[in-house]
Formats: structure tokens, sequence, C-alpha cells
């Protein structure tokens, strides 16, 4: 029904994610609760899956000429503006909401977090359809997007052990201690550049594996291998959170397109055709999971 709907809303000039979401809204627990419970429990494997697979079809759509040509415009789309929104949400938060710094900052973390099932479809359409492309700025905005929820999630996920656990820092011998403000920048540096190279490590595996070792017959084997890689890097990320697995997966396909041009193409194919699935089981299970309710208790 969520696949019906998301067509309807196309036709619409809508995007389809709304239909998706909205439909599901009205069949899941909040109005017709005609969602089995144990669906409802698997969401969250099945929606990481998803973005696996979007930020999979980032890193082979994107283009290492046009990434060049921009210079620092990725880095600075990346890091400028999430910060400052960040920032500004949180001293705004305080005024408002009387929070404190740290809280307004998980808020800020929040709010100024960009969805890739969002941005990434649409930064592909324009460059299917030319629109900017000469200027490299999907290219720009693909990386700068990514990168910016590197950020924010590696911060949020940061402030939020820090809130719930009362972390002080990291304690160093002779009784010296580094509040945990300060260790902040240098393990969202040890995240980025660890993510980085995992990534180019796993696309220098797949490339071995599937194009000089020859272990699969067909695109199809070729893309379930690249994809169960990249969700080993996510699955490995979480329990190991030394490094941003959603970057390394984006990373893993920007370096698939270096070093194995014509293997990079096949895999697009391949992660296209499941990007048409995963985009129904993510909006679809991200519109059962909204719980309007809570706006009650405000």
């Amino acid at each position: 029904i969520g696949f019906f709907v998301g067509l309807f809303a196309r036709r619409l000039k809508v995007p389809a994610l709304v239909g998706m979401v909205l439909v599901v809204i009205i069949l899941g627990p909040l109005a017709a609760d005609l969602i089995d419970p144990n669906v409802l429990a698997a969401s969250a494997p099945l929606r990481t899956i998803a973005v696996m697979v979007i930020l999979m079809k980032a890193g082979l759509g994107l283009d290492r000429e046009k990434l060049v040509q921009q210079g620092t415009v990725a880095l600075r789309l990346g890091f400028l503006p999430a910060t400052c929104e960040a920032l500004i949400i949180a001293v705004v938060a305080m005024w408002i909401f009387k929070f404190d710094f740290a809280t307004g900052l998980l808020l800020g973390c929040i709010v100024g977090a960009e969805s890739p099932a969002v941005i990434v479809p649409g930064m592909l359409r324009l460059k299917s359809l030319g629109w900017g492309v000469s200027k490299g700025i999907p290219d720009a905005i693909l990386t700068g997007s990514a990168l910016s929820d590197v950020l924010l999630l590696l911060v949020f996920s940061l402030l939020l052990n820090f809130l719930g656990q009362g972390a002080t820092g990291l304690t160093l011998p002779f009784g010296l201690t580094i509040n945990a403000f300060v260790l902040l920048p240098i393990q969202i540096i040890c995240q980025i550049v660890l993510g980085i190279l995992i990534g180019l490590i796993t696309a220098k595996i797949l490339v071995l594996l599937l194009t000089k070792q020859k272990w699969t017959q067909n695109a199809v084997q070729e893309t379930l291998v690249a994809a169960s890689f990249a969700l080993l890097l996510v699955v490995l990320a979480e329990n190991l959170p030394i490094f941003s697995g959603y970057l390394a997966v984006m990373v893993t396909g920007f370096f698939l397109i270096e070093f194995d041009a014509p293997l990079a193409r096949k895999l697009r194919s391949g992660f296209d055709s499941l990007w048409t699935i995963a985009q129904i089981i993510l909006f679809v299970l991200l519109g059962a999971s909204i719980q309007i309710q809570v706006l009650e208790k405000t």
C-alpha cells in the first residue's frame, strides 16, 4: 500500500516518501493498527539496511573530478552549516526552554541532521538531468551532506552518553583528566579519518574478490556481496564506535569507482534496484514508528 500511495503522490508532484509516511500513519498503531507488532519490532535493523543502501548509492554516484574542481566547498558544506545551526539552536534553547548548553546542543543535533534518504535521491536525480553537473554542485552537496551527518550523529551520540552517564572525561596517568567536551573534536577527527581509511580498504577487498578472484558469477551476486560488506561496516561501527560506519560505506562506493569503474557501474545499477525496495521499507517503517501522542504531554 505504501508503494502504490507513493506512486500516487508522485503523480500529484509530491515526493513519494510523503505519501508512504502518511498512509502508514493511518494504518499503524496511531489509527487503524493493522500492522503486526513483530514488523514494528524489526524496524530498526531494516531501516539500517535501507540507509546503508542509499549511502552506497551516494558513494557510487560521486565524481572525483568534480569534487577536486570544487576544492574545499564540500568540506565547508559539511561542517559550517551543521555547526552554526546546532550552536544557534543550543543558545536559543537555553534562552527559551532554560536548557543547559549540553542539552541544547543535543536538540541542535536533532534539528540540524539531514536525511540521506531525501538528499541522495534528489542529488542523483539532478545529476541524471544534468542540472549543476558541470559545476559539480550535486557532488559537493552529496559529500557535504554525508560529512554533516557524520558530525551531528557523532556529537549527538557523545552528548547522549555524556548526559546519561554523567561522564567527566578521560582519566590519564598521574591523575590527569581531559574534559569530555575537549575530547569531542579528537573523536570527530578520529571517526572521520578511520571511516575514510576503512572505506578505502573495503573497496580494495571488493575489487580483489569480485574482479581479480572472480568469486561471483553475475551482477546480482556482486551487488549482494558489496551490500553485505557495507552492512558489516555499519554493524561494526555500532559495536566498535571508533569510526563512522556510514561514512565508510559512502567512501567504499567512491573508491570503487576509482579502482574499477566497470564494476562500479554494475554495482550502481544493482543498488538502484535495491533502493526501489529499500525506500519502501525505510519510509513505511518510519511512518509506523512516529508517536504523535507524545505531543499531548508537552
